[in-house]
Parts: structure tokens; C-alpha cells; sequence
């Protein structure tokens, strides 16, 4: 068995694959040890994935985040309580396989209908859904922008103004970072609708009701934001 060859595979290998429970990403933190060990082994397959700038021919190797079934895994340390680790390799991600200025330097991969142009964009202004919102209340993984603001603008056909919206804020979604640099990827702090936020995520109803996301920046990890146990996204087994 190589879990490097794409043999039985679908665009993907066994390395690819292992880590798809999007619906229990806990139960699987569980099945292999726990916390240390699941992020210890992902973290590993990061490290040995950047040597290719996390992008494979032929969906081999550790990584491909030029494909479909490896565009999530960045963001499990989420999930794990090593949020700095989700940080620290979207960030390389972004640099080194999604900053081109060519159809291919920039893609990486496949358009495939949008879907690597959305992944640059999520990425790039520090959100992400592993499970492509499919919850029955959707939320959003965090990790740390690339641009000091972003501006998301609601359409009021679809999201109905949350009662109490500020009024600068009812219309749009604003993510604004403080102290945003290339060698400052990680998270320090993080306030919603000026509100402490201790987890690396919200639910998309703070979204879709405006207001605004504020990320503090650091160029050290800080291993104490959104690491504890009860700060994991949502996950089919409890912690």
C-alpha cells in the first residue's frame, strides 16, 4: 500500500483523503490519539507538502492544493486547538501557490467553475467553511486576512437587517485588521460587533446581519486564542 499513489483514487491519494470528515472533524481528532497527535501528523504532511509549494502533478504527493479534495485541510488546526498552525500555513499557501499573476500562477490548478478562484478569495480575506455551509447553522473558520479591510456588501433582498444592526453596519460585513504584514500571520486578538471573540469562528448569521470583524496581528503565535477545547468549531462528537 502507498498512500502517496492515486491508485483507487479520485483525483487524490490516501494522504488526501484521510482527513475528509468534514461532518466530524472531532471524532476523527479522536480516532488518532487526540489533540497532540492529530496536529502533530498534520502538521508533518505540511511541512513535507511546502518542499512543493503544496502543489502536486497528478494529485500525488502530500499535498495539493491545486485540487479540490486537499482545499480545506489548512484549516482543521482549527478544530485541534492550534489555530496559529491554520494561520501559519494559509498564509504560506497564499504566497507561494496563489499570488501569480498568470491563469496558472494564480490557480494553481483547475478553475473548475469557480471554485480555486473562491478558495484565493476565502483565503485571502481570512475566512472558510470546511463544509461549504451545509450546516444546519453555518459558521465560519477564521485565520488571519491579507488585507488590512474587506468590505462583504448584503444584498437586504436576502439577508433581512438584524434589529439593533449599527447603521453603518446593517448593509455590509467589515473585516478589519490592525497591524497587517506579510511576516505578521498571526492572530493576537479578535473582536466582533466590539464584542471579545475568544474562538476561531462565528456563526454566518453575524454575517449576514452586518457589522465588524477585528483582527489584531502579531508576528508570534499567541497559543492561548482559540485553543481550548470548548473554542473548536462545531463538530458531530463533542470534545
Amino acid at each position: 500500500f502507498d498512500p502517496l499513489s492515486r491508485d483507487g483514487w479520485v483525483e487524490g491519494n490516501a494522504y488526501h483523503y484521510n482527513w475528509h470528515v468534514p461532518h466530524d472533524v472531532q471524532g476523527l481528532i479522536d480516532l488518532m490519539g487526540g489533540r497532540k497527535s492529530f496536529v502533530n501528523r498534520l502538521d508533518e504532511q505540511f511541512q513535507k507538502a511546502e518542499e512543493h509549494d503544496f502543489v502536486e502533478d497528478q494529485h500525488q504527493g502530500f499535498l495539493d492544493y491545486g485540487n479540490q479534495p486537499s482545499t480545506y485541510i489548512a484549516h482543521l488546526f482549527n478544530y485541534a486547538g492550534a489555530p496559529w498552525l491554520t494561520q501559519k500555513w494559509v498564509r504560506r499557501i497564499v504566497e507561494k501557490s496563489k499570488s501569480g499573476t498568470t491563469p496558472y500562477d494564480g490557480y494553481r490548478g483547475d478553475e473548475d467553475q469557480g471554485l480555486m478562484g473562491a478558495l484565493n478569495v476565502l483565503m485571502s480575506i481570512g475566512l472558510f467553511s470546511i463544509k461549504g455551509g451545509c450546516d444546519r447553522k453555518p459558521y465560519y473558520e477564521i485565520t488571519s486576512p491579507i488585507f488590512d479591510r474587506v468590505t462583504i456588501h448584503l444584498n437586504r433582498q436576502f439577508y433581512d437587517a438584524a434589529e439593533g444592526c449599527p447603521e453603518d453596519g446593517a448593509d455590509a460585513f467589515v473585516i478589519e485588521t490592525e497591524n497587517n504584514a506579510p511576516e505578521n500571520a498571526y492572530i493576537q486578538s479578535a473582536t466582533l460587533d466590539g464584542q471579545s471573540l475568544e474562538k476561531p469562528w462565528f456563526f454566518h448569521g453575524d454575517l449576514s446581519r452586518g457589522g465588524i470583524l477585528k483582527i489584531v496581528l502579531g508576528s508570534e503565535p499567541n497559543l492561548a486564542w482559540g485553543s481550548r477545547p470548548k473554542d473548536a468549531p462545531p463538530s458531530l462528537t463533542q470534545s
